[in-house]
């Protein structure tokens, strides 16, 4: 069974390597981040709120969602660099790698396989809202296409080629364009609720939105919090910071990735 950590010298060796370039990775710093956030804050940001709704219905349950959403990730990045770490000092470059070198060769396939799962239901949950805008934009512009024929085309052109990336250092300059699109999206929600234009009973575009999306406030606050219902927020929490199956990639590909660092 392959060891649990390198030995002492090589420990030593490894926490005093300071600028030296241990695993031949490219990335730098910013390109890690922006990587990160786009991994890390996709399209199911935008549901939150819905989790939020399912206990609470008034401005006071913004209060311990806001304490949940904090805590639990405090609690993912740690465990993200933790995986780093694990890494680090095992010499591991993937996640079945770590588990094998820490746990035992005889369970590494769970992680494998749970990484694996997750990877594809997160590609047909892209895949889906893919499909949709693309249907929409490429019907915008006088192509008439079918969701069908939108989701192979973008599964063929686009994810594939997107799956079979050895390096993800490339990807920075769109994982800022996926960030910058995301604050687009807060500041227009943010422009449209100062605005007005939605608020109830007469906002000018509220007449717009279906009558059962229309915001409903009642007076179930913070204490909604201890409601069974608040475990679909903690669900949704518990996937919304995931991207530690990426975490011995992302630490593989840092230039000079010490544990410092």
């Amino acid at each position: 069974r392959p060891p649990m950590r390198p030995a002492a010298t090589d420990y030593d060796a490894l926490s005093t390597r300071g600028g030296e370039d241990v695993g031949g990775g490219t990335a730098t710093i910013p390109n890690e981040i922006f990587n990160l956030i786009k991994s890390i804050v996709g399209a199911g940001v935008l549901s939150l709120p819905a989790g939020i709704a399912a206990f609470g219905d008034s401005p006071g349950a913004l209060l311990p969602a806001t304490l949940l959403i904090s805590s639990i990730g405090l609690v993912s990045g740690y465990m993200f660099s933790l995986i780093g770490r694990v890494c680090a000092l095992t010499g591991a470059s993937s996640y079945s790698e770590a588990w094998d070198r820490t746990v035992g060769p005889k369970t590494s396939w769970l992680p494998a396989a749970s990484s694996t799962f997750s990877c594809l239901a997160a590609n047909l949950a892209y895949g889906m809202i893919l499909a949709d805008t693309f249907k929409d934009l490429l019907g915008g512009a006088g192509l008439e296409v079918t969701r069908t024929q939108t989701l192979f085309g973008v599964t063929i052109l686009v994810l594939t080629p997107l799956c079979l990336l050895k390096n993800l250092s490339s990807l920075a300059p769109f994982s800022l364009l996926g960030v910058i699109g995301m604050a687009y999206t807060a500041g227009a929600m943010l422009v449209s609720y100062l605005s007005g234009n939605y608020a109830a009973p007469d906002g000018k575009f509220l007449a717009d939105v279906a009558e059962n999306l229309q915001p409903k406030f009642g007076t179930v606050g913070a204490e909604g919090v201890w409601s069974p219902k608040s475990f679909i927020l903690i669900c949704m929490l518990s996937t919304a910071y995931m991207a530690h199956f990426n975490a011995p990639k992302f630490y593989v590909e840092l230039k000079n990735n010490t544990i410092e660092r």
